[in-house]
Formats: C-alpha cells, sequence, structure tokens
C-alpha cells in the first residue's frame, strides 16, 4: 500500500471511530443509563499507557473500510500473548467494576448490568489471528487496525466458524460485503487469497470467490 493511500485509511479509521464511539454513547444515555459507559477511545489510551502490543478488531477496527460507520457495543481487542496479563491488569484496574471472565480464546469483561461483553482481549490462539500482526497498520500514533485484506479474512473466519451464532454471522456477511463494495478497487487479492488458507485449507479460494460473486452482483453463500 503507498504511503498516501495509508494515510488516507488511517483518517478514515479514525474518522470512523470517533463517530461510531459517540453514536455509541448517545444511545447508552438515552436508552440504557443504567450501563457502563465505554468508549473505544479511552480502552485503546489504557493499552497504550500499559505499553501492550494490540491490534483493535470487531466493528471499531472494521469501520474506516465501510461506506459508513456502524456502532457496536463491546471492543474487540486482539493482545500478543507476552502481553496479555499485562492487559487484563490495566483493564481490571481501569474498569474495576466490570465482571471478568477468563477464556481459552478470549479475556471477556461484561457489564455488571446487562451481562453483556463490554470489551474482549482476545487471544492470538489461531493462525489467522496470529497473522493479524502482521497485517496491520497504524492509525496516526493512535493503535492499529486490520489491513483491508485482513479485515476481510477476520469476517470470513467469522462467517464460517461452527461456533458463532447465526445472527451474528448474518451482520459478519453484512460487514464483508460492505467492505467488497466499497473497497473493491484497493482488495490486494492474492494476498487476500493467502489470508485466506489461514482460516483453514482451502479457504484462499472460497474467499476470493466470495469477492469475485459481490463484484459481479450475485449473492453469496457462507
Amino acid at each position: 500500500m503507498r504511503a498516501a493511500t495509508r494515510a488516507s485509511f488511517a483518517r478514515q479509521h479514525l474518522d470512523a471511530l470517533l463517530v461510531a464511539s459517540e453514536v455509541r454513547e448517545n444511545i447508552r444515555r438515552m436508552y440504557f443509563p443504567r450501563t457502563a459507559s465505554m468508549q473505544p477511545e479511552k480502552v485503546i489510551a489504557i493499552l497504550n499507557k500499559a505499553k501492550v502490543r494490540y491490534v483493535l478488531m470487531g466493528t471499531f477496527g472494521i469501520n474506516g473500510y465501510r461506506d459508513e460507520a456502524r456502532a457496536t457495543q463491546d471492543v474487540d481487542v486482539l493482545v500478543r500473548s507476552k502481553d496479555h496479563e499485562r492487559a487484563v491488569k490495566a483493564i481490571k484496574a481501569s474498569f474495576p467494576k466490570l465482571e471478568m471472565e477468563d477464556f481459552p480464546i478470549v479475556t471477556r469483561f461484561r457489564d455488571p448490568a446487562n451481562k453483556k461483553p463490554l470489551i474482549d482481549l482476545m487471544k492470538p490462539r489461531h493462525d489467522a489471528l496470529l497473522a493479524v500482526f502482521k497485517n496491520s497498520i497504524l492509525v496516526g500514533k493512535s493503535h492499529r487496525v486490520p489491513t483491508l485484506e485482513m479485515a476481510l479474512v477476520s469476517k470470513f473466519a467469522a462467517m464460517v466458524s461452527p461456533f458463532r451464532d447465526d445472527d451474528k454471522k448474518l451482520v459478519d456477511g453484512g460487514d464483508f460485503v460492505n467492505m467488497v463494495k466499497h473497497r473493491a478497487k484497493s482488495i490486494n487479492l492474492s494476498k487476500l487469497k493467502k489470508l485466506g488458507e489461514k482460516v483453514y485449507r482451502g479457504g484462499g479460494a472460497e474467499i476470493s470467490k466470495m469477492v469475485a460473486d459481490i463484484n459481479a452482483g450475485r449473492r453469496i453463500q457462507f
């Protein structure tokens, strides 16, 4: 990616982050005032101060590739294995009222008011997640987000996961289609196919077909 393009993407990601964060907080104040406030900017600042190496994932991490930002309740962060304990300690210190659960693939912090996840500190326990650190871009001097190809592969992995609920898969699929339609000319197809293979053998061919189908106006299946 050229420096000018990378700078443009970074600007778009930062703008999308701020818009989505503001929308999320406004909805919380209007309809769920008893729930905890959670701005992704604050999580980013906490992890930066703790000198944690991470990549912002989920909706806040891919919003800059969409044609418009959308809000979400939780902040997803992929944390380098050696920094995970430090990240957990920093989040616990900053949000002592949140309820923490530790799983093999994620350390989750829930809102005690409604038990919904607010922060997910993801663990890189899969080849596709390990690849994120080398396939990410810096947003200003703030944080890193996945490259376009890595963002698409991350959504693809969620779409085909046998462990993800169908309603969430449909949202993932919507994000995938939106990013392809909006960023079709910027996708490095050879890199996309290579990264798709990290999801499972044959994943590269399947994700490539999905992109081709979207560009041709055909409905994708997953």
